[in-house]
């Protein structure tokens, strides 16, 4: 199969690569990028020719870090993010209506609320959940999936029973008289949804899970994306990607990031690795901390607001050493969530004592996040060759809640120009559905550095359009060890990419988001089209 595309804006992003106006395809790859005549000299007499009319095609945009399946398990459930639902009884609402659909033996479930940007400016309680969904378990999760609210029946089923102290690397929210009030953090949470997931996922059947997968993929493919790294890989959600794979119906090229209890089974299974075209295990997922906007990233000194303290560590330096060693042994990339900068400098010290050996850090492994990395740690990064997948998007929808709660270092959070300027390749994504997975927020935001509430968090770190969309392309395929395959225009390249019906290297950095996209193709296959182009 030959496809002409042509009459286009295309932005190759190739190093040195200046702008094209047609592109050969042949088969599932890029065979040539130029000048019109070139390309249709280059073409069969049978190929099929598409004009763009001017339309902007660009390398098909990559999420370095979100939870794809995630993505499609929480759509099912009950919408409570801001503004959409501005208060608790809104967010109740929400709740009895998913109650009224969710299936006996599965918990009613809602996501994506922010306290800070609720009407009452706190969590809501288990009290107010069991006015919502009386009798059966119900959670709420936050966005940042670092807390969570549950109702009485949740907290009974999932063990948790006033006065038990804390468990390790978590914390219990609490009313005045010392009673559970419904709001769990961290690692009991972690094991909650795990646990509800894959009880979710194996009442399914074949169809059911290829379905969750398929909406995901599709949500994902009508914003442009044709690649994501999944960073929360479990046997379970590996299983629905493998059945989906199976069936055709992956929309993107799935990169896994195995949650690291989970690579004895990997590992066991076979599955280690290249599955498909679509489909790869090849990375490791370690928590170091809790997150920014949950307030339990785990820095130095305290937090100025709620839940004050200094955050959650998940490991001590010697047990995180011990893990990446052995992991980098085994080949695996590792890929360590880190936001406070106590935990990014545990994390540093980490990785230091395993690639001291000189020969830099060939495996890529990797800050996920990356938050609160400030100068002297970006530079020891550097140093290392450690790659951060970092999330713009989080400026405007949690931007903030950060500068209240790191009001001394606001201007120094997500330092991505500085970040970039000390060497240190920072890949583009979204972690949602913590926040949403519109590439074209991010890469507004890396541009604008605005806040919801207008505030500009650290002006200098502004990056470049150009810079900008590189974070989405270039940047996060190399973070996957996918840069000869995918990330830019160039011939022997996969054909993956993204028509927009504006240029975003020409467009005002406000208006990003309003550009439309018109395709988005993987391997020379459209898997989404907003009308007839291919």
């Amino acid at each position: 199969m030959e496809l002409v595309v042509e009459d286009a804006a295309i932005v190759t992003m190739a190093e040195g690569g200046g702008r094209a106006h047609s592109m050969l395809v042949r088969d599932d790859r890029i065979a040539a990028v130029g000048p019109a005549g070139e390309i249709r000299a280059a073409a069969t007499p049978g190929a099929r020719v598409v004009r763009l009319d001017g339309a902007t095609v660009i390398p098909g945009l990559i999420d370095a870090h979100c939870h794809v399946s995630d993505v499609g398990y929480l759509a099912a459930g009950a919408d409570c993010s801001q503004p959409s639902a501005a208060d608790v009884p809104a967010i109740q609402a929400r709740l009895r209506a998913a109650a009224e659909r969710t299936p006996e033996g599965s918990w009613v479930t809602g996501s994506g609320y922010v306290e800070y940007k609720l009407r009452e400016g706190r969590h809501p309680t288990r009290a107010e959940l069991d006015e919502a969904v009386p009798g059966r378990p119900a959670v709420l999760y936050h966005t940042s999936l670092h807390a969570a609210v549950l109702n009485t029946a949740a907290l009974k089923e999932a063990g948790f029973a006033d006065g038990q102290p804390d468990p390790p690397g978590g914390a219990f929210g609490r009313d005045q008289d010392g009673r559970l009030d419904g709001v769990v953090y961290e690692r009991p949470l972690f094991a909650l949804f795990e646990r509800n997931l894959r009880n979710d996922i194996a009442r399914m059947g074949a169809d059911e899970r290829a379905r969750l997968v398929r909406v995901a993929g599709r949500r994902l493919a009508a914003l442009g994306l044709t690649a994501a790294c999944d960073a929360d890989m479990r046997r379970d959600s590996f299983a629905a990607f493998a059945e989906a794979d199976a069936r055709g119906a992956l929309s993107q090229r799935i990169y896994g990031l195995v949650v690291h209890d989970q690579v004895d089974w990997l590992l066991a299974s076979g599955l280690r690795g290249r599955h498909s075209g679509r489909l790869a295990a090849e990375a490791v997922k370690i928590w170091a901390d809790g997150g920014m906007s949950s307030r339990t990233a785990a820095i130095n000194g305290s937090y100025p607001v709620p839940p004050y303290g200094s955050g959650i560590m998940y490991f001590d330096r010697g047990e995180l050493t011990e893990m990446v060693r052995d992991f980098d042994a085994r080949g695996f990339q590792v890929c360590i969530h880190a936001q406070g900068d106590r935990a990014i400098e545990t994390v540093l010290d980490a990785y230091a004592a395993v690639l001291s050996g000189g020969a830099g850090n060939p495996r890529r492994h990797r800050i996920e996040h990356g938050g609160a990395m400030y100068p002297p740690l970006a530079a020891r990064a550097a140093a290392l060759g450690i790659v951060v997948a970092s999330q713009p998007g989080f400026l405007s929808a949690l931007g903030d809640g950060f500068a209240e709660a790191f009001p001394g270092q606001r201007d120094q959070l997500y330092s991505f120009a500085s970040w970039r300027r000390a060497g240190i390749t920072v890949a583009g994504s979204s972690d949602a559905p913590v926040i949403t997975a519109d590439p074209l927020v991010g890469i507004r935001d890396a541009m604008l550095r605005r806040t919801g509430g207008g505030r500009v968090l650290g002006p200098a770190e502004r990056l470049s359009a150009r810079d900008a969309l590189a974070l989405y392309t270039t940047h996060a395929a190399f973070a996957s060890h996918r840069e000869n395959e995918i990330g830019s225009l160039e011939p022997g390249k996969l054909a993956d990419f993204t028509v927009l019906d504006r240029n975003p290297l020409e467009t005002e950095p406000e208006g990003i988001t309003n550009i439309q996209v018109l395709a988005t193709v993987l391997g020379g296959t459209p898997v989404h089209q907003s009308g007839s182009i291919f």
